[in-house]
């Protein structure tokens, strides 16, 4: 036997060798969290089915009918967008524990803003009728655009979220205080600011939260009308309702008239298949009181009946009237404030009016559209996804922020610069959090204090589940992307669980959260070697 070959030490080529296809794959990450999200997804599919019926095809029920995925995604994107900035920061070693009292502080200031319009004012102390305080006022801007509220709000954010990240670099303090501090400052300024403006007589005193703001993102321009709004817009006379449609071109007003005429007929169908669900339902109910009393010749004519089928008279569909197209024209009118609609409108509207018009899917149980689109967040937070992904896995930076959170000695020794890695990734957790802000007051026109609540947790959460180690220098953002799926997706999963209190949910997502906790720290100590 040559022992000259085997008595040879290991090369570093030797660890370093191809591994084979299924050694990568469960190497990953993101693995784990893609084996629970898919378990989630087949819980919520198969669990939501009505009772009562069985079918192998999960978007059968209410968790993945077309309503279903557009509130379920509008959950997971806006939770989505908050963790991309929490997950980055912790990868480079750093927390922040200020995000959730972030979007409380930014939605408030948009809608402020946008309410009461934006002043400079220098404070100043008055004796001229006792002591008090009163303001110089430099200038004033009375009716915001959505884009200019949005400036302003960003440079508020990014301006604490630099302060932030300056002091915890200059300081040496601990990020967890530092922000800590930050959550609850940022609170306090909200409430107070919020109490403060609402004493105006169209709010109610003390509250924190700012209502009746305008449909930003439904405001429209109509023709002979100028700018208003579009629910406003469809109340006006008939007259002139007529007029307006007067404008509409000739094809547009063929194609709402044949949507509006499917619409109606499909609506009056499902009333006719209800009636006769609800005929079925009284014989059956007959059928089953015949048989308890015993008397078999009416069992047997209400089973013939039931057998045959019941017929009912077929409902009529309403007929499409120029009122009726004039009003499905203006909502075809684009919208004046394409800011607002960026953040607080929908996305995929042909789509969904594909699955409804052709594929006969996005329909309620009165015929009628289901879901007319995704959410915008939805969009926002692939898009900010896209990015993050990119400078992470394609840039210096990327490298430098993993550096940061794996090494800081030995990145200072290398040349990273280290403090902005680490005030960039403040401002930019501050950014999404305004991001985050925007697509609420947009969305549903109001702002309150209590919004952002817990977010920072459930950001840190869904990044350390996605397979983030919290000692950083360690993750994705597919991983990321992962975890915030799986932290949205649980509380929807365990409510159609029959016997299970709904809470269990985070039951389940405290001990996910663990686990992904100790696998990840695995994983990362046998990439680098430790064991």
């Amino acid at each position: 036997m040559n022992t000259s070959t085997t008595n040879q030490p290991r090369q570093e080529s030797d660890r370093q060798g191809q591994k084979r296809w299924y050694s990568a794959i469960t190497s990953r990450p993101e693995i784990g969290p893609f084996g629970v999200m898919v378990l989630l997804f087949c819980m919520l599919g198969y669990f939501s089915i009505p009772e009562g019926q069985f079918s192998f095809n999960p978007f059968s029920g209410e968790g993945f009918n077309a309503l279903g995925i557009r509130n379920n995604f509008r959950v997971i994107a806006q939770l989505g967008i908050v963790a991309l900035g929490a997950g980055l920061l912790i990868i480079a070693g750093e927390f922040d524990l200020s995000v959730g009292s972030m979007i409380g502080f930014a939605g408030g200031c948009m809608a402020m803003i946008l309410k009461w319009g934006f002043a400079v004012v220098i404070p100043y102390i008055s004796f001229e009728g006792g002591f008090h305080f009163e303001g110089l006022k430099l200038f004033e801007i009375t009716d915001v655009s959505p884009l200019t509220a949005l400036l302003i709000t960003l440079c508020f954010t990014l301006s604490f979220g630099w302060f932030q990240g300056w002091l915890i670099v200059k300081s040496g303090i601990a990020s967890f205080i530092v922000t800590l501090g930050g959550l609850f400052f940022l609170r306090g300024v909200t409430e107070v600011s919020y109490r403060a403006f609402n004493r105006a007589p169209d709010q109610t005193a003390g509250s924190t939260t700012v209502t009746e703001l305008p449909d930003i993102k439904n405001i429209i321009n109509v023709p002979g009308h100028g700018e208003m709004e579009r629910a406003a817009a469809k109340s006006l006379p008939n007259d002139q309702l007529l007029e307006i449609l007067s404008n509409a071109p000739a094809s547009t007003v063929a194609k709402l008239t044949e949507q509006l005429t499917y619409i109606n007929e499909k609506v009056a169908a499902y009333k006719t298949a209800s009636n006769s669900q609800k005929m079925i339902a009284t014989l059956e109910k007959s059928l089953a009181g015949a048989k308890k009393s015993g008397n078999e010749s009416m069992v047997e004519i209400l089973t013939k009946k039931i057998e045959a089928g019941v017929e009912v008279p077929a409902v009529a569909a309403k007929v499409v009237t120029d009122v009726d197209v004039a009003k499905a024209y203006i909502d075809t009118i684009v919208t004046a404030r394409p800011v607002a609609n960026f953040f607080g409108g929908d996305i995929m509207e042909p789509v969904f009016d594909w699955l409804y018009f052709t594929a006969d899917w996005n329909v309620n149980n009165y015929g009628n559209m289901f879901a007319k689109g995704m959410y915008s967040c939805l969009m926002i937070w692939l898009l900010l996804a896209l990015i993050c992904y990119f400078v992470l896995s394609r840039t210096q930076a990327g490298n430098w922020i993993y550096s940061t959170g794996g090494n800081l000695s030995a990145a200072q020794a290398n040349g990273v610069p280290t403090n902005k890695v680490k005030i960039s990734l403040f401002m930019f957790t501050a950014f999404c959090a305004t991001m985050f802000a925007a697509c609420q007051v947009f969305e549903v026109n109001t702002a309150d204090t209590a919004k952002g609540n817990l977010k920072e947790l459930e950001a840190i959460a869904a990044a350390v589940i996605g397979g983030v180690v919290l000692t950083g220098g360690f993750g994705t953002i597919l991983g990321i992307i992962l975890g915030t799926i799986i932290f949205g997706i649980a509380k929807e999963a365990f409510f159609y669980i029959p016997g299970i209190d709904g809470s269990f949910y985070r039951v389940f997502l405290g001990a996910v959260l663990v686990a992904a906790a100790l696998t990840n720290e695995n994983i990362r100590k046998r990439i680098i070697g430790s064991i």
